[in-house]
């Protein structure tokens, strides 16, 4: 697990691989502890886009700001629970198109069927490094990720 409990780390973004990696679909365990008043946010990004449990807003948003594209659904996250986070981006077979697609889950639940954020981009970013993202307000609640996985696109 990555624990960013320094007082240096209110917002870090740790990237895991190259910027020509594509094609891939990242999943990562996450949590924040605090409680329902005041949480952190945190999330992974996918071919330079940042997918983030924004707690203390009750949104899971998706977010690039290469072109100021920024999408989010409501999401109530509970503090000190994981979540498994699930992040995809699927370029069209043919052009420049395709979509920007996340699940996000309570840890040890079923999969969800449907994806709980999917938006279609007229041009999607067509490569970049994994990474994961964290922010913590005032550094007064702490980040967990763990579980990380990085697998190819069928």
């Amino acid at each position: 697990g990555n624990r960013l409990d320094s007082m240096l780390f209110m917002r870090t973004m740790n990237f895991i691989g190259g910027p020509d990696m594509k094609n891939y679909t990242f999943e990562a365990d996450v949590m924040t502890d605090g409680n329902r008043r005041v949480m952190s946010n945190v999330g992974v990004v996918n071919q330079r886009y940042l997918f983030v449990l924004a707690a203390n807003n009750r949104i899971f948003e998706v977010s690039s700001t290469h072109e100021r594209f920024n999408a989010n659904v409501p999401f109530e996250a509970t503090a000190n629970t994981w979540y498994r986070l699930k992040t995809r981006v699927d370029r069209d077979k043919t052009g420049p198109g395709g979509f920007v697609r996340a699940k996000l889950w309570v840890r040890g639940e079923p999969e969800p069927a449907k994806w709980t954020l999917e938006v279609r981009q007229e041009r999607i970013h067509q490569h970049g490094a994994p990474g994961v993202f964290a922010f913590s307000p005032q550094s007064m609640k702490r980040v967990f990720i763990d579980n990380l996985s990085i697998t190819a696109n069928e």
